[in-house]
C-alpha cells in the first residue's frame, strides 16, 4: 500500500489525520506487517546503471504536486479487505492510497524465466475489479 501526498485532498481541521490509531488497529488486527513514512521527494536519490555505468541524481525529478510518502505492507484476505482498511487510513480521505499486490518471489526460481513468464502479465490487471471486488462488501 503505497501512502501518496495530494495537496488537492481534503484536509481535517478536527485533527483526526493521525494515522497512530489506524496503525494501532491494523497491527492488532494482524493486515498490517510494517510500514513507515519516507522522506520527501527533496530527499531521493535516483541510481540507475547504463552500458556498465553507474548514474546517480540527488532528487527532486518530476514536477508532481504528488508524492509517495509512506508505505505499509499488508496481509490481507483479498482485494476488499485492502480496500477496507485502506480507506480507513487518514490519507484516504487527504491524499491518495494506492494498493498493489506483491508479486511471488522465490530467490531460487530462475529470474530470467521469471522475467519472461511476468512480462505478458505487466500490462495487464490481474486483481478482480474494484467494483467486482466489493460486490456485498460493506464499508
Amino acid at each position: 500500500m503505497l501512502v501518496v501526498s495530494d495537496p488537492a485532498g481534503e484536509r481535517d481541521e478536527s485533527g483526526d489525520d493521525d494515522p497512530e490509531a489506524w496503525v494501532a488497529e491494523m497491527d492488532a488486527r494482524g493486515a498490517r506487517l510494517f510500514g513507515d513514512v519516507l522522506h520527501p521527494p527533496a530527499d531521493a536519490t535516483m541510481v540507475r546503471r547504463r552500458r556498465g555505468e553507474v548514474l546517480v541524481s540527488d532528487g527532486p525529478f518530476s514536477e508532481a504536486k504528488e508524492w509517495i510518502a509512506g508505505f505499509d505492507l499488508l496481509e490481507v484476505r483479498d482485494l476488499a479487505e485492502a480496500i477496507e482498511v485502506a480507506a480507513k487510513h487518514p490519507m484516504a480521505r487527504g491524499g491518495t492510497i494506492e494498493l498493489r499486490p506483491l508479486w511471488p518471489f522465490d530467490e531460487h526460481e530462475d529470474h530470467v524465466e521469471r522475467a519472461e513468464r511476468e512480462a505478458a502479465d505487466r500490462d495487464r490487471r490481474l486483481e478482480p475489479a474494484a467494483a467486482d471486488a466489493l460486490a456485498g462488501a460493506a464499508l
